[in-house]
């Protein structure tokens, strides 16, 4: 029979049996265990074409799907469990309810071949094989793997809560998946900073946010100097001041929006002993918090620029409390003169890509995450080959690489002080703009040829314009929609006239050549509005020159005045697809903007690594790996799309909340509040009155009470107020001050008493009492 019974019978059976949402709560951890519950939403089958074959798709709400080539594309549930402090992931078990049977003699829709969106490439005829009879995927749970971030672990597991049979065509699934995670005791360094604003962070990612209570309680960083955000760049680039604007105006402009901040040279760096292979921050040294174990091989390998420079930002962010790191040097491995911060090739071998052996390039894959994901040393095998996944290490079932970054990073690409002045000055006119453009994004589509519904890349973008709030104003510029291909002068009117804020491209592209401009079309630009671009064509980003010249990424971003603030582009192959929408380049274009209007992560730097977060759990799909490594953020890591600066400072904060009257040596918590008047985060100074502050912390959203701890030494009466200042600096008045009588400890006299009860009675003898 066929589907038997499909519309009607099932729809009345899932609707009985099933929610509507996805629930997941940690019920506790307790001896090394922990338990997560998980009920799903009713699942729908839709029929499909894919090419002149009619195909089922089955999808769950708020699941996304798998795309294994030529294996059934079923939904899974992303699970990330934080594992206790001092623990790591031992076994699992996954229990469910009933088995529920959907129907037979469905044909499951087949994850297709991946296409490069690059010009001069054909796009050779392809086919789908039927897949091997069996269960798909034959199992309820798949380990994606564990990954570190400042210190807390977290294993990433899939859920399987939909299955399909081949032979009969049968689709069942499971309401109810109890999934129960065993540790045991780890032996390795922890590397867990205990900061505040790490836990913030991680909150939102884990689904058992009850292990927070098994880690050390949070603390604000204790140094004498911190940098928040730092710039490596060469010794000369470090002092430049040639040209209208440095590397020390950049700096400047942070520490004015609250920030520490500092830069770092690479001559300093590898000339430093600590940041060797043996030295302090080596990763063949025991005592480094990110020692993992013995480096195999050549240590050599783990003794250049790139390891170095990585040690020292590891360094960075466990004692100086950096979060912003700016690569300030271009990466051409063909110029030494211009290979001022090198860059780290990663590997990822990918199956079904159509590319030849001339256009196939696994293993030189330009990725900053390398600076970015600090723990390991992305080649545990010693071999050629970093960032291999758990197949490819020879010496381990693990993933070489860490996916989940410790600092945020960007790379502004200069090789001259003309750069320089370019890259900082477009950084700050932007960060102190408040012009409606920033309210304006511009979607542009090609025609990209790829068969089916993947034919026009405005297809693919259209997927994103659910994510576009109401109050922003979309523009499409779509071949689709038009009754001739849109050409670069078209698009070239619109960056003059009207400029967008945010541009977002699907359409092929090469190492010269993006949005159908060539490098001399964005050098001839003269817009004084920046745009911010991501672009799913090929190379665009290839900053290691590969092809001899500077790439169109650097031309938009540091060779003009004008162009681009920013941008993610390629450094290899954008990856399309087949007759579907599903592809990797989309899935990390769409976490990007659900990062920035959805999960308010507007920091460029931020909203980059999280669009790579985001797809960790489907990682070990073709093609993920690849567009995980090669896209790279072009630009300032700590700028933000939406909280841009205020001409005017935030309100007086409220008069501080706590307790007016306590003991010396106690601990109290004091809290505030103010709103910026224009909706700006703002940072917070507690005087407490003794000579004491707590410096600028920060920065919260406008409207959020902030709360601080302080210890008073001695007794006293103290008044306690606040001031406030909006990310360009800008302070309030103080608050109304709030008195704390601080009297003198009773505790040595409760003491001496409990020691000697007779004292107690001739006191009272002598003096009456």
């Amino acid at each position: 029979m066929k589907k038997v019974g499909k519309i009607f019978a099932i729809s009345v059976l899932i609707l009985f049996l099933f929610g509507t949402t996805i629930t997941g709560f940690g019920i506790n951890y307790s001896n090394n265990n922990i338990k997560v519950y998980f009920s799903f939403s009713v699942p729908e089958i839709d029929e499909i074409l894919i090419g002149d074959e009619s195909f089922d798709k089955i999808t769950v709400k708020g699941l996304s799907n798998t795309f294994n080539f030529n294996e059934p594309c079923l939904p899974i549930k992303p699970v990330k469990i934080l594992l206790p402090y001092g623990q790591i992931f031992d076994d699992l078990i996954v229990e469910t309810s009933e088995k529920i049977s959907l129907g037979y003699n469905y044909n499951i829709e087949l994850g297709q071949h991946l296409i490069p969106v690059t010009t001069g490439y054909e796009t050779p005829k392809q086919s789908l094989q039927k897949s091997d009879v069996g269960k798909y995927p034959g199992k309820l749970y798949s380990v994606v793997g564990t990954y570190s971030f400042r210190g807390y672990k977290v294993l990433f597991v899939n859920l399987h809560p939909v299955q399909y049979d081949t032979e009969s065509g049968e689709v069942y699934c499971y309401k109810n998946m109890n999934l129960f995670v065993k540790t045991k005791q780890s032996s390795l360094k922890e590397t867990y900073r205990g900061l505040i604003q790490d836990r913030d962070v991680i909150f939102n990612m884990v689904d058992n946010p009850s292990c927070f209570e098994t880690y050390p309680k949070p603390v604000t960083l204790n140094a004498e100097e911190t940098y928040e955000y730092i710039i490596v760049t060469s010794q000369d680039f470090s002092k430049s001041t040639n040209r209208n604007y440095s590397f020390q105006d950049l700096i400047q402009s942070k520490i004015n929006k609250g920030l520490t901040a500092g830069i770092f040279t690479v001559e300093d760096i590898i000339s430093n002993p600590d940041f060797e292979v043996n030295g302090s921050w080596g990763d063949n040294n025991p005592s480094n918090p990110f020692y993992d174990s013995p480096i195999i091989g050549d240590t050599e390998q783990f003794n250049d620029e790139q390891a170095r420079i990585r040690n020292f930002i590891r360094y960075a962010y466990t004692e100086l409390g950096t979060k912003y790191v700016l690569l300030g040097g271009d990466a051409d491995f063909s110029d030494e003169s211009q290979n001022i911060v090198p860059v780290r090739c990663i590997y990822a071998n990918e199956t079904g890509l159509p590319l030849s052996d001339d256009w196939f390039e696994e293993d030189d894959i330009p990725s900053d995450i390398y600076y970015a994901c600090l723990d390991g040393n992305f080649n545990y095998d010693g071999d050629e080959r970093w960032g291999e996944d758990e197949i490819g290490n020879d010496e381990a079932d693990i993933d070489e690489a860490d996916l989940l970054s410790e600092v945020w990073v960007g790379r502004a690409c200069i090789d001259s002080e003309e750069d320089i002045s370019n890259f900082v000055m477009k950084a700050i006119i932007y960060q102190n703009s408040n012009d409606p453009y920033l309210k304006d994004i511009l979607f542009v589509g090609e025609h990209l040829g790829f068969p089916g519904v993947s034919e026009w890349g405005g297809n693919y973008k259209d997927l994103l314009i659910p994510l576009i709030p109401e109050d922003f104003n979309l523009e499409t510029l779509y071949d689709r929609d038009l009754p001739y291909f849109w050409t670069k002068y078209d698009l070239m009117d619109i960056l003059e006239a009207d400029t967008p804020h945010i541009i977002n491209h699907d359409g092929h592209s090469y190492y010269g050549y993006n949005m159908r401009m060539v490098n001399s079309d964005v050098d001839s630009l003269s817009n004084d509005n920046y745009f911010f671009v991501y672009s799913h064509g090929c190379m665009a980003g290839g900053f290691d020159n590969p092809d001899g010249y500077d790439c169109i990424a650097e031309h938009y971003t540091v060779k003009t005045s004008h162009a681009a603030i920013g941008g993610i582009w390629n450094a290899r192959f954008g990856l399309g697809s087949n007759n579907t929408l599903d592809s990797p380049s989309g899935a990390y274009d769409i976490s990007f903007f659900k990062a920035i209007f959805e999960e308010n992560i507007t920091e460029m730097g931020r909203a980059s690594h999280y669009s790579k977060e985001d797809n960790i759990p489907r990682i070990a799909e073709n093609g993920m790996r690849w567009c995980y490594y090669e896209t790279n953020l072009f630009g300032d890591p700590e700028l933000s799309f939406l909280n841009h600066t205020s001409g005017v400072p935030p309100n007086k904060p409220e008069k501080p909340d706590g307790p007016d009257k306590g003991k010396p040596g106690i601990e109290y918590t004091y809290c505030t509040v103010t709103t910026d008047p224009e909706g700006d985060d703002v940072y917070y100074w507690f005087d407490w009155g003794d000579e004491k502050n707590s410096g600028w912390v920060g920065p919260f959203p406008s409207g959020q009470i902030v709360c601080e701890n302080h210890t008073w030494d001695k007794k006293g009466t103290y008044e306690i107020k606040v001031k406030a200042k909006n990310t360009i600096g800008l302070q309030s008045d103080w608050s109304d001050p709030l008195t704390v009588s601080m009297p003198r400890s009773k505790t040595l006299f409760l003491n001496i008493f409990e020691k000697f009860p007779r004292l107690l009675l001739l006191l009272r003898y002598l003096f009456g009492m």
